[in-house]
């Protein structure tokens, strides 16, 4: 065989490598990133890119390592693979104990991610709590993908503003509006900043912030800790604590919000309003 010939089974090889490193980091980039109404509203970035495009380089690199372990097997081993189950067929399989444990260790990890078992259970709380994080750093939007907003759908945060006074006070702020049809995510990308950049020049001009925000809980209520709401009302954690468990629920400081919710069977809204004084 020529050596300068091209070579499928490195080709494949190569490929999977590096697959399998692109699909592992972005997996870990998301199991670390903010929730998609932080992260759309923000704009929010690790290593230059958005969470919508971690979310598609781990998508398209999944589907391609599928794709190359096909080819892998099929085109490049077919000959190798068919011989080793001719075989098999025959004398029977020999390894029946490794077969057994990595069967065994398979439905483990299957049941006890759905089940959230230890150690999976609390690997995801710990993903949770970090994700939660990002919201003291990055504003939450008024209303959840508010993103997805247009102009004309925004203008109920701005009682009697037209959207025509608001297309002037974005274009006097360099930010074009070309198509009152365009989400609030869509002008933003056409002008190259943050969703939350146009709601901060609206609110700032027409000094709605104060009643254009929603009053009750805040997106996401149902992630945050006890302690995290205490912080947001202004009150101390040992209060609310006493609260719940005056209802009956034995709670810490690093309770959440939905297992509170859970054990007094209503909403985290409910408990939030609860909280409140409401």
């Amino acid at each position: 065989m020529r050596k300068d010939r091209f070579n499928l089974r490195s080709f494949t090889s190569f490929s999977l490598l590096f697959s399998t490193i692109i699909m592992s980091w972005s997996g870990i980039i998301l199991y670390i990133a903010p929730a998609g109404r932080v992260a759309n509203w923000t704009n929010w970035q690790l290593m230059l890119f958005t969470k919508a495009e971690w979310q598609a380089m781990h998508t398209i690199f999944s589907y391609l390592f599928f794709i190359l372990f096909v080819i892998h097997l099929f085109f490049v081993n077919w000959k190798a693979f068919l011989t080793y189950i001719k075989s098999k067929i025959k004398t029977g399989l020999n390894r029946k104990w490794e077969l057994a444990a990595a069967t065994l260790m398979t439905v483990v990890f299957f049941i006890g991610t759905l089940r959230s078992w230890v150690p999976f259970g609390p690997v995801m709380d710990f993903g949770e709590k970090v994700k939660a994080s990002w919201e003291k750093t990055y504003s939450n939007p008024p209303v959840a993908h508010m993103e997805t907003f247009t102009l004309s759908q925004l203008r109920s945060n701005f009682p009697g503003i037209t959207t025509a006074e608001m297309m002037k006070v974005l274009n006097d702020s360099s930010i074009s509006v070309s198509d009152t049809s365009l989400t609030l995510e869509a002008l933003a990308a056409e002008n190259k900043i943050a969703p939350i950049r146009i709601y901060e020049v609206l609110s700032s001009v027409f000094n709605s912030s104060k009643t254009s925000q929603p009053q009750g809980a805040p997106a996401g209520v149902g992630k945050l800790t006890i302690k995290d709401v205490a912080a947001r009302l202004g009150k101390d954690p040992s209060e609310l604590i006493r609260i719940l468990k005056e209802k009956g629920v034995d709670a810490t400081e690093e309770m959440t919000m939905r297992s509170a919710a859970e054990a007094l069977s209503v909403s985290p809204h409910d408990i939030y309003g609860l909280f409140e004084g409401k």
